[in-house]
């Protein structure tokens, strides 16, 4: 029985969902629900097939805003 694994990674603010090895883009979704329902609706239809599929999905980036940046390197200059 083949496995199937989708992917679901934050890339630079929005959310890529491949599968398996392939370096294709299934799809690209600004929030991290949309990407992970279609990786599961995805893994839902290879299961109805008989096959075996699972879905993983990978930590949100922890992204700082500019004005949280500027402000760390103003307070780090002034020290």
């Amino acid at each position: 029985m083949t496995e199937n694994h989708y992917y679901v990674r934050p890339v630079a603010g929005v959310w890529h969902v491949t599968w398996n090895d392939s370096p294709e883009l299934i799809g690209s979704y600004s929030s991290q629900h949309e990407a992970e329902a279609l990786a599961q609706l995805l893994a839902g239809h290879m299961r109805v097939q008989g096959r075996k599929a699972e879905v993983h999905t990978f930590e949100p980036e922890t992204r700082t805003p500019s004005w949280g940046r500027n402000r760390a390197a103003n307070q780090a200059a002034v020290a």
